[in-house]
């Protein structure tokens, strides 16, 4: 009994033996299968690198024969495009830029003189200088602008004057005698009208130019009448005669515009025939705007005389003196 046992134990222990020697033979590949790594993914076939394609070789020359250089084309650049023009419209403040109306008092002393002319027959014809005086000229100028910073410009002033001479000769004036001793009294009235287009000639348009130049184109007429009378003499006869001068005159004029509020002008313009009539004006201003209202303080000269070659008298006179003037600008 003994021995089968131990026989029986010994075989279950060979059985046990061999099935586990077995199982661990099974095991081993498998765990060698898990630890390999992946088989690398296929890959494509790899292509040799590419070669610059070979610029076409030029065809060979004849010894001797120089080579022709290849045609080049320059293509332009297209233009950059233009600018529009600026359409900014540039402020024009040149004197007589507006409709504009100017009353003005010359402050001007002055008499004139009256001479008997080349013609004049009469032996008691004798020069007189007007006695007592002027106190001051009254006018006024209107003012039109045309295109181009031009305006035409209309001037007009009286001056009047009075006084009484004791003759010492007897005297012709304009064709009646007044005797020796009379106390003459002689009263006169001098008036003068001018019509100026002021051009402006540089620079145009004058887009805020400090220094500005004009012409003057003008037509100026020039008149003085005169009375004459001796009241103690019953045989003296009222006389009245008068004398005129009228011109085309030419000028040149200036403005300077130190601010936008103040400009400066100078002018002057005349005409004269040699040993016959002649007439000229000259002045100076300086002008202060304020809104619609310019105010003009300057100095104005003036010269006349009729032709010297009249059958009877003729008649010069010159006038200077400061003046003042408020000027109103209807329009902008």
């Amino acid at each position: 009994m003994k021995v089968r046992f131990v026989r029986s134990m010994v075989c279950s222990c060979l059985i046990f033996v061999s099935q586990t020697v077995r199982m661990n033979a099974q095991a081993v590949p498998d765990a060698q299968a898990a630890q390999q790594p992946p088989p690398a993914a296929s890959q494509p076939p790899q292509q040799p690198p590419q070669q610059p394609p070979t610029p076409p070789q030029a065809p060979p020359t004849v010894p001797g024969t120089p080579s022709v250089p290849k045609p080049t084309i320059d293509i332009p650049s297209s233009p950059a495009p233009a600018k529009p023009a600026s359409t900014q419209i540039q402020e024009h403040d040149t004197g007589g830029d507006a409709i504009s109306v100017e009353p003005f008092v010359w402050l001007v002393r002055s008499t004139p003189t009256l001479r008997p002319g080349a013609g004049n027959t009469f032996t008691d014809a004798y020069s007189l200088r007007f006695p007592g005086g002027s106190k001051y000229a009254e006018g006024i100028i209107a003012t039109i602008p045309t295109t181009r910073e031009n305006s035409l410009e209309f001037t007009y002033f009286v001056l009047k004057g009075q006084g009484n001479t004791l003759l010492p000769v007897t005297e012709n004036f304009y064709g009646n005698d007044f005797a020796v001793g009379d106390t003459m009294a002689s009263n006169w009235l001098a008036r003068s009208m001018k019509l100026s287009w002021n051009f402006l000639t540089w620079p145009y348009p004058s887009n805020g130019a400090k220094f500005r130049v004009k012409t003057l184109w003008e037509v100026q007429y020039s008149e003085l009448s005169a009375t004459f009378n001796a009241p103690a003499d019953v045989n003296a006869i009222l006389t009245n005669g008068s004398k005129q001068v009228v011109f085309p005159t030419l000028g040149l004029g200036a403005e300077y515009h130190p601010e936008k509020h103040l400009r400066l002008e100078v002018k002057a313009s005349g005409f004269a025939i040699p040993h016959h009539a002649d007439i000229w004006e000259a002045e100076a201003s300086a002008v202060i705007r304020i809104g619609r209202v310019e105010t003009l303080l300057g100095a104005r000269a003036m010269h006349y005389k009729t032709s010297p070659q009249a059958s009877d008298e003729y008649i010069s006179q010159s006038m200077y003196g400061p003046y003042i003037g408020i000027r109103y600008l209807f329009s902008k």
